[in-house]
């Protein structure tokens, strides 16, 4: 597991990369008006700052590739499976424990439940996989980081729109609404109505269980491109 070890410790090294992994999302946390149950905005903001660091942490690997690294690493006994599920994985720890970490928090100020908790936490660490596997994808696309970076702002731009980041689902004409179930953010919103202080609701089973089809999608997709 060498890779995967040097894949987190790379993961943590830089301070910026620490800060937005983790200083970010605590300082959310403690902003009381965002949790509130009137305005509940925190719980959606929050999924945009795991699809932002899942972009960061998959763009190591882009670095590998664009820098010439990856043949280097090729060079070595490693395939390419055991190069991307060691990296990924680390990512998706990573990810998980800053989720983990920001829902204790929050369970403690805010008095949620534990079947509240456990809900989001599902619900937060399945996004982290759709995420890491879309930024995959995404950043298969291109050679030039510079690129890949602009444009996929103006991408999240979009797909925060049109999956009820900013506007409400309930808010959305159809048409905008049947193109946002097209990503993951559209169903990472869906699976936050559901979830409730009891029993989970079927449309949130259901937008967790889309999510990861599309996270396989993206990974099929993401993992042949690599390369190229």
């Amino acid at each position: 597991m060498t890779i995967f070890r040097f894949a987190l410790m790379r993961g943590l090294r830089k301070k910026s990369m620490f800060a937005a992994l983790f200083a970010v999302p605590l300082a959310m946390i403690f902003i009381r008006p965002l949790w509130t149950p009137e305005n509940g905005a925190g719980f959606v903001f929050y999924g945009m700052v795991i699809l932002f660091a899942a972009f960061s942490l998959v763009r190591l690997i882009m670095t590998d590739r664009v820098s010439g690294t990856i043949v280097r690493i090729f060079a070595a006994p490693v395939t390419t499976f055991q190069y991307l599920s060691q990296n990924l994985l680390a990512y998706w720890l990573i990810l998980g424990i800053q989720t983990v970490v920001m829902v204790a928090v929050g369970a403690m100020l805010y008095e949620w439940g534990i079947e509240m908790a456990a809900q989001l936490i599902l619900c937060y660490t399945v996004f982290a996989v759709a995420s890491i596997a879309l930024s995959l994808a995404w950043t298969s696309l291109f050679r030039s980081k510079v690129i890949s970076d602009a444009v996929f702002s103006i991408v999240v731009s979009f797909m925060a729109l049109l999956g009820g980041i900013f506007i409400p689902l309930s808010m959305l004409p159809d048409i905008l609404r049947k193109i946002g179930m097209l990503f993951p953010t559209y169903w990472f919103s869906n699976s936050l109505l559901g979830i409730r202080d009891g029993a989970a609701s079927r449309e949130y089973w259901l937008s967790l269980l889309i999510m990861l089809l599309l996270s396989a999608a993206s990974l099929l997709y993401g993992s042949k491109r690599r390369l190229e």
